[in-house]
Order: C-alpha cells, then structure tokens, then sequence
C-alpha cells in the first residue's frame, strides 16, 4: 500500500488485505478495460465479484482438477447457480441496452433483438430452475 497513509491504516490494511499480483498479455488487459468501460464497471470491482463468485461454487477435494465435468445430476446441480447468475448478469446486461437506446431506435431490429434476448435469457432461466428443482 502507499507510504504516504498513516501508520495505523497501514497496518490495517496490512492485516486485512492482500495483493493478487499477475502477469497478462496486454491485448486481454486493453480488452477487460474496455469491456469494463463498456459495462460503466471498474476492473477492481468485476474482478472481486467474479473471484467472490467462483469461490463460493462448492468443489469437493476429489474433483479439484474437473470442475468443468458436468457428468452426474449433481454435478450439473452444483454449478447451476452460477449459470444461472451468468444469464441473469446477461439478461440484465440486455435490458440496460434496451432502456439506454435512443428513442428513434427503439422498434428497430437492434431493439426488436435485445428484447428477443432477454425474452430467451428469461426462458432458460425459468427451464434451468424447474429441471433441477426435483
């Protein structure tokens, strides 16, 4: 953290934060900024919701290294929250594109297919939690 801050938030910091620091190709750090951007997110915070995400999906010791095996009913019943977060996080994303559209767009075919998106999100949302309700 910076040295500039008082001592004792330095030392809580120090205590209740650690650093991630990592390496990546600069065409996928220009490209999480401008979707980032796009999306009016800072990477800071979408990167912590997407960490606080993926860390709650309860993966047990045997199967560390398969989390993207889908083989069993339960399997597939432990990763549906986060699917369905995922549609619903696009359902949304969807619905802001439909309700910041200029006035003299809505009713045109970008219109007419944001609102066939968010219909179908909203249809697999529903069949996703009905099939695995039993």
């Amino acid at each position: 953290m910076s040295n500039s801050l008082p001592k004792s938030r330095k030392r809580w910091n120090d205590e209740n934060y650690k650093q991630l620091n990592i390496a990546l190709r600069p065409e996928l750090i220009d490209s999480f900024r401008n979707a980032c951007t796009r999306n009016k997110t800072s990477m800071r915070s979408t990167l912590v919701a997407f960490m606080s995400e993926y860390a709650s999906l309860p993966i047990p010791a045997d199967e560390k290294d398969s989390r993207n095996d889908f083989s069993t009913r339960p399997k597939r019943r432990t990763a549906l929250p986060l699917i369905i977060n995922h549609l619903e996080r696009m359902r949304d994303s969807e619905v802001s594109y439909m309700e910041n559209m200029p006035a003299n767009l809505q009713g045109s075919s970008r219109y007419d297919a944001a609102e066939s998106a968010v219909s179908f999100l909203d249809e697999a949302i529903l069949s996703l939690e009905n099939v695995y309700s039993n």
